[in-house]
């Protein structure tokens, strides 16, 4: 069996990547291959990974986006020279992640798939797939996905094009009705239950649709020892509160973190990491707060594993892997009840609360009891390992 995964971009160590990795095992063991096409970077890639597009059509299909609107219905030449390329790997299945960027012209690639009878698994990380433009339209409290797109609102700046000149997004969201609409061996798949629900309301409600929780790799994130606390001074009687984000911004509930900074009692130390720059500035020296940029892995699970307790006040989420990780490590969540989170904390001690509602949110950190939540918290992680997640994906390859 070939296989080629299509996302935007590769890294060896992230969830997309470690899939990848297994999924090449597996098919090689079996006699087959998988090959990772991704949009063009002027990194250095592997002899399994194909580019998809050059600097100067990527950039032009970016530009006809930033100006217009205007994505997944140009790359033209660069598309071609992919299915040749497709031509020769012969693939019995393409697994599509991340593909609305700027760098694939789905008319040519859905056409080649129907032509080929080649089976699509295609997981919704977001919502773009699903839109005209936006990946989670919850977050802009917008539905005229589920009939059509045509007047995103300019406040939220999330995926919008940075000059519009004017804003095409109902030509988009018709063009992916064709296109991806029409794949005839398409099968949908979500990391979460929320996610097929935003399916089952969209112009896909037809199409196989099947949940697969992202998972995460239990052989790494378990409770280990740490001297955090000592090596940066924390004060070991205070309760520590975590929070992360790949970066910590509006959309991952800055706003709420430092509203808690300057309103939680001395009892508390929050510890911010995957900081913007200026708030690693402007914490720098403050008596209970740690901001910093992103770190190694080895260290996170370091932090995952002091922590008292992780706060995930993020506003769209479609299955957030940072609660599994955190409960993994020992260490309970409380969060906004933001898309697919629910999904992802424990139910017996973690705590849900309203999105948005600070007070709520503030509330549920003083009052929270920790008696037995570490337990509880590594007890409902395990129905998450990665191994168990990726050997969906294969019994899911095997029966298409």
């Amino acid at each position: 069996m070939n296989i080629v995964y299509i996302h935007s971009s590769y890294s060896p160590n992230d969830l997309i990547g470690n899939w990848f990795n297994i999924t090449h095992k597996w098919t090689s063991e079996n006699g087959g291959n998988t090959f990772f096409a991704i949009k063009f970077t002027h990194k250095k890639v592997s002899p399994n990974n194909i580019q998809i597009g050059s600097r100067i059509s990527c950039y032009l299909h970016a530009s006809l986006f930033n100006y217009l609107g205007l994505q997944d219905c140009f790359s033209y030449f660069a598309t071609r020279k992919f299915l040749r390329k497709l031509n020769q790997i012969n693939p019995d299945i393409i697994h599509c992640h991340v593909i609305n960027d700027c760098f694939l012209h789905l008319g040519l690639f859905c056409n080649y798939v129907n032509k080929h009878n080649i089976k699509v698994v295609w997981t919704f990380h977001d919502a773009r797939a699903l839109t005209g433009m936006c990946p989670c339209p919850n977050y802009c409290e917008c539905d005229q996905w589920k009939t059509i797109c045509k007047n995103c609102h300019p406040r939220y700046k999330f995926l919008y094009p940075a000059k519009p000149i004017v804003n095409l997004v109902n030509i988009v969201h018709n063009y992916r009705k064709r296109t991806i609409g029409n794949i005839q061996n398409l099968t949908i798949v979500t990391p979460s239950k929320w996610m097929a629900s935003m399916v089952a309301q969209s112009y896909l409600k037809n199409k196989k649709c099947t949940v697969i929780n992202n998972g995460i790799n239990l052989k790494i994130f378990h409770p280990t020892v740490n001297q955090i606390r000592d090596k940066y001074n924390i004060p070991h009687q205070v309760k520590l509160l975590l929070s992360i984000g790949n970066p910590i911004w509006r959309l991952k509930g800055r706003e709420f973190i430092h509203k808690l900074i300057n309103e939680l009692p001395k009892e508390y130390f929050i510890i911010m990491i995957g900081c913007l720059e200026q708030d690693v500035k402007q914490f720098k020296g403050h008596k209970n707060v740690l901001a910093l940029p992103q770190i190694s892995r080895d260290e996170l699970i370091q932090f995952y594993s002091a922590a008292d307790l992780f706060i995930n006040p993020t506003l769209a989420d479609n299955f957030p892997t940072v609660n599994l990780e955190s409960q993994a490590c020992g260490t309970p969540v409380v969060a906004f009840d933001t898309d697919g989170t629910r999904e992802t904390v424990d139910p017996q001690k973690g705590i849900i609360v309203e999105r948005g509602n600070y007070k709520a949110l503030k509330d549920a950190i003083l009052h929270f009891k920790f008696e037995g939540a570490k337990e509880t918290a590594i007890d409902f992680s395990k129905q998450f390992d990665q191994e168990e997640c990726i050997r969906k994906y294969i019994n899911l390859y095997k029966t298409l």
